[in-house]
Protein backbone atom coordinates (compact mmCIF):
# COMPACT_ATOMS: atom_id res chain seq x y z
CA UNK A 1 0.00 0.00 0.00
CA UNK A 2 1.91 3.10 -1.37
CA UNK A 3 -0.95 5.69 -0.41
CA UNK A 4 -2.96 6.25 2.83
CA UNK A 5 -6.23 7.14 1.93
CA UNK A 6 -8.85 8.71 4.45
CA UNK A 7 -12.34 6.81 4.86
CA UNK A 8 -13.89 10.00 3.14
CA UNK A 9 -11.49 10.06 0.15
CA UNK A 10 -11.70 6.47 -0.33
CA UNK A 11 -15.52 7.17 -0.27
CA UNK A 12 -14.78 10.13 -2.87
CA UNK A 13 -12.57 7.70 -5.12
CA UNK A 14 -15.37 4.99 -5.21
CA UNK A 15 -18.14 6.99 -6.39
CA UNK A 16 -15.99 8.81 -8.67
CA UNK A 17 -15.08 5.79 -10.52
CA UNK A 18 -18.47 4.83 -10.21
CA UNK A 19 -19.99 7.81 -12.26
CA UNK A 20 -17.42 6.83 -14.99
CA UNK A 21 -18.20 3.53 -15.30
CA UNK A 22 -21.56 4.93 -15.89
CA UNK A 23 -20.22 7.49 -17.94
CA UNK A 24 -18.72 4.89 -20.01
CA UNK A 25 -22.07 2.70 -20.06
CA UNK A 26 -24.23 5.75 -21.47
CA UNK A 27 -21.24 6.54 -24.11
CA UNK A 28 -20.85 2.84 -25.51
CA UNK A 29 -24.52 2.67 -25.78
CA UNK A 30 -24.56 5.81 -28.11
CA UNK A 31 -21.50 5.01 -29.74
CA UNK A 32 -20.78 1.60 -30.30
CA UNK A 33 -23.11 -1.54 -31.37
CA UNK A 34 -24.31 -1.58 -28.24
CA UNK A 35 -22.64 -5.09 -26.95
CA UNK A 36 -19.03 -4.06 -26.20
CA UNK A 37 -17.76 -0.61 -24.99
CA UNK A 38 -16.34 1.92 -27.01
CA UNK A 39 -13.44 1.76 -28.74
CA UNK A 40 -12.23 5.24 -27.12
CA UNK A 41 -12.80 4.15 -23.34
CA UNK A 42 -11.11 1.18 -23.04
CA UNK A 43 -8.18 2.75 -21.66
CA UNK A 44 -10.12 4.79 -18.83
CA UNK A 45 -12.57 1.40 -17.85
CA UNK A 46 -9.05 -0.49 -17.52
CA UNK A 47 -7.73 2.42 -15.52
CA UNK A 48 -11.27 2.54 -13.20
CA UNK A 49 -11.40 -1.35 -12.81
CA UNK A 50 -7.88 -1.47 -11.90
CA UNK A 51 -7.72 1.34 -9.34
CA UNK A 52 -11.55 -0.02 -7.91
CA UNK A 53 -9.66 -3.26 -7.74
CA UNK A 54 -6.61 -1.50 -5.34
CA UNK A 55 -8.44 0.49 -3.75
CA UNK A 56 -11.02 -2.25 -2.18
CA UNK A 57 -8.12 -4.68 -1.54
CA UNK A 58 -5.94 -2.43 0.19
CA UNK A 59 -7.92 0.49 1.32
CA UNK A 60 -11.18 -0.80 2.47
CA UNK A 61 -11.03 -3.41 5.59
CA UNK A 62 -12.83 -7.04 4.91
CA UNK A 63 -13.69 -5.91 1.34
CA UNK A 64 -10.93 -7.91 -0.61
CA UNK A 65 -14.02 -10.28 -1.63
CA UNK A 66 -15.50 -7.10 -3.78
CA UNK A 67 -11.94 -6.83 -5.33
CA UNK A 68 -11.62 -10.69 -6.18
CA UNK A 69 -15.15 -10.25 -7.64
CA UNK A 70 -14.86 -7.08 -9.66
CA UNK A 71 -11.56 -8.33 -10.73
CA UNK A 72 -12.66 -11.85 -11.94
CA UNK A 73 -15.91 -9.87 -13.65
CA UNK A 74 -13.07 -7.68 -15.93
CA UNK A 75 -11.78 -11.14 -16.51
CA UNK A 76 -14.20 -13.39 -18.14
CA UNK A 77 -16.23 -10.39 -19.66
CA UNK A 78 -13.28 -9.45 -22.18
CA UNK A 79 -14.28 -10.64 -25.46
CA UNK A 80 -11.03 -11.99 -27.41
CA UNK A 81 -12.63 -11.37 -31.19
CA UNK A 82 -13.79 -7.56 -29.93
CA UNK A 83 -10.57 -7.02 -28.11
CA UNK A 84 -12.95 -4.94 -25.68
CA UNK A 85 -14.83 -5.64 -22.65
CA UNK A 86 -18.80 -6.38 -23.03
CA UNK A 87 -21.03 -4.10 -21.83
CA UNK A 88 -22.79 -6.27 -20.04
CA UNK A 89 -19.42 -6.93 -17.76
CA UNK A 90 -19.07 -3.06 -17.08
CA UNK A 91 -23.00 -2.76 -15.77
CA UNK A 92 -21.67 -5.85 -13.69
CA UNK A 93 -19.27 -4.35 -12.34
CA UNK A 94 -20.91 -0.74 -11.56
CA UNK A 95 -23.39 -3.47 -9.89
CA UNK A 96 -20.31 -4.66 -7.50
CA UNK A 97 -19.23 -1.40 -7.01
CA UNK A 98 -22.26 -0.31 -6.23
CA UNK A 99 -22.83 -3.45 -3.76
CA UNK A 100 -19.29 -2.61 -2.50
CA UNK A 101 -19.67 0.79 -1.72
CA UNK A 102 -22.98 0.54 0.27
CA UNK A 103 -21.75 -2.53 2.04
CA UNK A 104 -18.22 -1.54 2.92
CA UNK A 105 -18.30 2.62 2.73
CA UNK A 106 -21.41 3.70 4.40
CA UNK A 107 -22.13 7.34 4.91
CA UNK A 108 -21.36 8.04 8.89
CA UNK A 109 -24.86 9.37 10.29
CA UNK A 110 -25.20 13.02 10.72
CA UNK A 111 -24.23 13.68 14.32
CA UNK A 112 -25.68 16.68 16.45
CA UNK A 113 -23.21 19.16 17.35
CA UNK A 114 -21.78 18.82 20.70
CA UNK A 115 -23.68 20.79 23.22
CA UNK A 116 -20.34 21.36 25.05
CA UNK A 117 -18.71 22.57 22.03
CA UNK A 118 -20.33 25.22 20.14
CA UNK A 119 -20.41 28.50 21.55
CA UNK A 120 -23.34 29.67 23.37
CA UNK A 121 -24.39 33.71 22.01
CA UNK A 122 -22.70 36.01 24.51
CA UNK A 123 -25.20 37.61 27.57
CA UNK A 124 -25.10 41.68 27.12
CA UNK A 125 -25.41 41.46 30.89
CA UNK A 126 -22.07 39.48 31.44
CA UNK A 127 -19.92 41.60 28.55
CA UNK A 128 -17.13 43.47 30.11
CA UNK A 129 -17.79 47.26 28.76
CA UNK A 130 -14.59 48.56 30.44
CA UNK A 131 -12.02 49.92 27.94
CA UNK A 132 -9.09 48.36 27.16
CA UNK A 133 -6.18 48.92 29.16
CA UNK A 134 -3.61 51.58 28.20
CA UNK A 135 -0.05 50.49 27.43
CA UNK A 136 2.35 52.29 28.65
CA UNK A 137 4.96 54.25 26.79
CA UNK A 138 8.58 54.97 28.10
Amino acid sequence: MLYHYTPEQVRMLVRRAERQLEQAIEASGKEGDGAHLARGLQVAVHDTVVSLTRLFRDHVPGAADVATRIARAYAKGADARAGSPRLACVREIAGLVSEGRERFLAEPAEQAPDPARTLAPADPSKTNTAPPPRTCRA
